[in-house]
């Protein structure tokens, strides 16, 4: 047991490390789970490896791309943010997400984020196998990393209720399978896997959310209570491996629509989703025009002091 020293477990809530950093085998791994100890595991690809890392009760998975920089000192951020997928489903518009990404690339995005239902998934509701292209987990993955692998961006994504239906019953996690191949191929993609994330760029946080549970055409009253009880809890402090950061943006996927506001210094962004209108008496597709955010940022200290927020579609005729 002298591995479990106050060190490593100091480590493991402080910092996220691989395995070799932290001489420890992935049996020790097991155990900590095992007595107790919430660790969890992703794809860094800055060290081209699995991170581990131990977040308390209540807390939520991580990533830091960056800390805060010196003071007076502005960072630019180019983002793409998008939502709901639902590769697999005969109305995934697979065009329109290549074309998205592309535009991403030619813009000169290097981070994608991703707020879950990447798949369609099996059995979420009835009748689902008939809106179906395949209904294996590893096919849908398969038609998703077609897509994904050709464009050199950094993927991090949350999970949503569509990709989990694959988990239930002991079944395969289809993102954390994603994950791997991806990562086997030397692609950048880190599978947050909670349907809540936080990523800290430039030492402030923006948060991924999949509001799961809900019609897609719902009233937006979960997101009312979930915004209340963020703004309520914490005042938009967020405390993450042992510092505190300021959250100033919130992803929400789930619903399916394009909305964004600020409120109390956090931006707020739903950012669509790649699934066609479909007919909605036979639940075949959910909301309109497919496509994602692009969000260009100016950071200062732990503030956005400028933002450009663009929902892009497309398919959209320029003007």
């Amino acid at each position: 047991m002298k591995k479990y020293n106050k060190k490593l477990i100091a480590n493991l809530k402080s910092k996220q490390l691989t395995l070799k950093q932290l001489g420890i085998s992935m049996e020790d791994i097991i155990y900590l789970k095992d007595i107790g100890y919430n660790v969890k595991e992703q794809y860094d690809p800055r060290v081209k490896d699995y991170v581990y890392y131990i977040v308390s009760e209540g807390d939520m998975a991580y990533i830091k791309i960056s800390e805060l920089p010196a003071k007076g000192e502005e960072v630019k951020l180019k983002l793409l943010e998008i939502s709901d997928l639902h590769v697999g489903c005969k109305n995934f518009d697979k065009k329109g997400l290549d074309k998205t990404l592309h535009e991403a690339k030619k813009r000169g995005v290097e981070f994608v984020h991703i707020s879950g239902d990447l798949l369609d998934g099996f059995g979420v509701y009835r009748g689902q196998e008939n809106n179906l292209k395949n209904n294996r987990a590893i096919d849908q993955v398969s038609e998703l990393m077609s897509v994904l692998e050709k464009y050199d961006l950094w993927y991090i994504t949350s999970i949503g209720n569509h990709d989990q239906s694959f988990c239930m019953k002991g079944g395969l996690d289809p993102i954390k399978y994603l994950e791997a191949k991806m990562a086997k191929n030397g692609k950048k993609f880190t599978y947050l896997n909670a349907y809540e994330g936080n990523i800290i760029h430039a030492g402030i946080v923006f948060r991924l959310i999949h509001l799961q549970g809900g019609a897609a055409r719902a009233a937006s009253y979960k997101v009312q209570v979930y915004l209340s009880r963020v703004f309520e809890s914490n005042l938009n402090d967020v405390y993450i491996g042992g510092k505190c950061y300021n959250l100033r943006s919130i992803q929400a996927g789930h619903f399916h629509t394009t909305y964004s506001l600020s409120i109390s210094g956090v931006t707020i962004v739903m950012p669509g989703n790649f699934q066609h209108d479909g007919d909605l008496e036979k639940r075949m597709g959910i909301t309109g025009k497919t496509g994602g955010v692009f969000r260009e940022l100016t950071i200062v200290g732990d503030k956005i002091v400028r933002e450009k927020i663009e929902f892009y579609r497309p398919w959209q005729k320029e003007v």
